[in-house]
Parts: structure tokens; sequence; C-alpha cells
């Protein structure tokens, strides 16, 4: 997912479209991991929803010093199930229809 703006001095957290979050199943204020694909950095913040369909990726605070805009980046999250069983639609993959391509799309199968 490409980062459309960074604000170094901003509150430390990822701002993203309210629907992403809805379809990755992120909630608001849940730590997540980046890890952009253009510099090899990783970083943890907090993601915060944005607008319904804005479209927003935004990283503000500190770590703006490890993506720029325009910057690929992957959210990961996790969880952990107490009962040892997975819940059925898990894992989550979202792919920005921009970056679906047909060999993306074969490497998208979950059994």
């Amino acid at each position: 997912m490409p980062v459309g703006m960074v604000y170094p001095d901003g509150q430390d957290c990822l701002l993203l479209d309210e629907a992403i979050l809805n379809k990755a199943r992120i909630l608001e204020n849940e730590k997540v991991l980046i890890c952009n694909h253009s510099n090899g950095a990783r970083f943890e913040t907090y993601a915060l929803k944005a607008a319904k369909g804005s479209k927003a990726c935004f990283v503000s605070g500190p770590a703006t010093r490890l993506v720029h805009a325009g910057d690929h980046i992957n959210i990961t999250s996790y969880a952990r199930w107490l009962s040892g069983q997975i819940p059925v639609g898990f894992p989550v993959i979202v792919v920005p229809i921009k970056e679906l391509t047909k060999k993306t799309a074969l490497n998208l199968k979950i059994s």
C-alpha cells in the first residue's frame, strides 16, 4: 500500500481509511507492524481511522524518519486465540486494486 503523506510533527500513528481498517479487521488504536518495502525499515505504531472512502494511508510522528510519501508498506496486525481454533476468515490479506496483478493474485491462495 503506498503512503500518501507524512506528518513529522503529528501524533505517532498510521492513519488509514475506515474502509481499509474494516476490510483488514484492524481495530482503531490497535498496534500494527509496518514494513517499508522501499528502504527495509520496520516499526510499530497505532492505527487510527480516517474518513471512509478517503483512501488515506498517512504516517505521522517520529516514524516519518523511516517512511516517506510514495513508499510502499505492508501493514501487519496480530491476534491470539485461547481456544486453539482459528476463527473462519483468518488470516486476512488486503491488496489494493491498483497493485493486484495476475501474478500477485496467484500468490494469494489461502487454504
